[in-house]
């Protein structure tokens, strides 16, 4: 598996020799320096803020979305789909795409939106290394490494944004996709799902939806990787968990991206999604922070118990600005109560980024379900979906918001993740002097946006943490060097 197009070129240019193909379910990875990184953590030490993690739901920590129609088994499928890179070569791109040779098209970004190579209706013949789709002797023949990196390799997209992707939930069972089947089985196994061998007929998923909704499964189909990144963040506060129980060592992780750092003076979850699953997701946490997970029957912190009251819904308004520039409005993101009387529904109990701040920075835990109407109608620009906030080492907030997850896009007009910045203002002080200050916050349009990737946003390939428990800690802890580091 790929996640940089170094390794993809090394590739192609050994292609001629197999013994340097690389597996699908290869997780390689290289070791940290950890001599260097304790300098480092010492030298930070005083300057770690307070660490918001905003974690996305369905394909980021949960498999399996029934309200949306899909089984869990066709979420394995489809994550696979999705870092299945294709060749794209000889497919037109408009023209002010193109790299200095015109011939050959670069795909940099999703073209989910369309603006930049429409693959949508493009049928691919051959995967990105060259081999045919249409190979039916997948038994011998190893599949074609994943590639779960930010930008696309030349020439290439994911199976999933081409014609084919009605085939992405039985992928696997598929002609074209029947050679990452063994993968397919691993991560059943691995997750441990059930009948994986019967998801062609359709009853893998009614069994599926069925599962999901038994209070006797309430762990059901969550990422591992997730549980033990709450325990790397949320120590646990009984006594010191069996090793079978632990969370990954700051020493023991593996990734050349990994420094050992202080640990935040506080640690706030916070569950983003746009839809319904917050109450399941709720009620999975705090039996876990109970002991209650049969994997983690030892481990116990009451931060992250989540009540009802602490759930939550989004809304975007404009509001008219004050001073000089009131005749124009400014955007205000507000909080709502998730379950509340009539009479109260649609009141904001927080509104606007400084109150909001506020609010966050006293909780250990809570849940937000954010407005998928607005950012349906703002067609799915990253500002109208899930806001996170840039360093706020203002007004009291010494944060460092990182939202996780599957839908953030290396597009600067398709993805769920927003960001939200201060904004300095010149006002004249005592004696005509003038002091800047920040008094609201903005959206951040476009690249610049894309230019916080990996400091507050983590597109979450979701095929990595399924195979790696420690993937998000790895990600988070970059995260963490690279704000620390500005």
């Amino acid at each position: 598996m790929y996640s940089t197009i170094d390794e993809v070129s090394r590739h192609l240019r050994c292609i001629t020799d197999t013994t340097t193909t690389a597996s699908a379910a290869d997780t390689t990875k290289d070791s940290c320096d950890t001599s260097s990184s304790t300098t480092y953590a010492h030298e930070h030490a005083n300057n770690v803020p307070h660490l918001f993690l905003h974690f996305d739901v369905n394909e980021t920590i949960l498999l399996g979305d029934p309200a949306g129609g899909d089984s869990v088994h066709e979420c394995v499928n489809k994550i696979i789909a999705k870092s299945a890179f294709v060749s794209t070569s000889g497919i037109h791109c408009h023209s002010d795409d193109l790299e200095n040779d015109s011939t050959k098209p670069t795909i940099k970004r999703s073209p989910s939106s369309g603006n930049i190579c429409d693959t949508h209706q493009f049928e691919p013949t051959h995967w990105w290394n060259g081999m045919s789709i249409d190979n039916d002797d997948c038994n011998s023949t190893p599949p074609p490494p994943l590639y779960t990196g930010w930008t696309y390799p030349p020439n290439t997209c994911p199976y999933y944004r081409t014609r084919y992707k009605v085939h992405a939930k039985k992928f696997t069972s598929s002609l074209h996709g029947q050679v990452y089947r063994p993968l397919y089985e691993e991560l059943c196994q691995k997750l441990g799902l059930k009948n994986c061998a019967h998801d062609d007929n359709g009853s893998g998923g009614g069994s599926d939806v069925q599962q999901q909704q038994q209070p006797t499964s309430v762990f059901q189909n969550f990422l591992p990787a997730f549980w033990q990144t709450l325990m790397y963040y949320f120590p646990s506060t009984k006594t010191e968990l069996p090793n079978n129980e632990s969370a990954p060592s700051s020493a023991g992780l593996v990734g050349t991206e990994c420094k050992i750092l202080p640990p935040p003076p506080k640690v706030t979850l916070v569950l983003r999604t746009f839809g319904l699953d917050l109450p399941r997701v709720a009620v999975a946490i705090s039996e876990f922070a109970k002991g209650n997970h049969p994997d983690y029957p030892n481990y116990s912190n009451e931060d992250l118990i989540l009540a009802e009251g602490d759930l939550y819904c989004s809304g975007w308004s404009y509001h008219k600005k004050n001073g000089n520039d009131a005749k124009k409005e400014e955007l205000v993101y507000s909080l709502h109560r998730a379950n509340t009387n009539q009479e109260e529904k649609g009141k904001p109990v927080y509104s606007g980024d400084d109150d909001i701040l506020n609010f966050l920075q006293s909780k250990s835990i809570l849940g937000i379900q954010d407005n998928y109407p607005f950012w349906r109608e703002n067609n799915h620009a990253p500002w109208a979906g899930k806001p996170v906030w840039t360093k706020t080492r203002v007004h009291g907030h010494d944060h460092h918001h990182v939202l996780l997850d599957d839908n953030i896009h290396n597009d600067p007009s398709d993805g769920a993740g927003g960001i939200r910045v201060p904004v300095v203002v010149e006002k004249d002080g005592d004696g005509g002097s003038s002091n800047s200050y920040y008094n609201r916050y903005v959206s951040l349009h476009g690249e610049e946006a894309l230019a916080l990737h990996g400091r507050h946003l983590i597109r979450v390939p979701t095929i990595r943490p399924s195979l790696e428990d420690d993937w998000f800690i790895r990600q988070i802890e970059m995260a963490r060097w690279l704000e620390l580091d500005t």
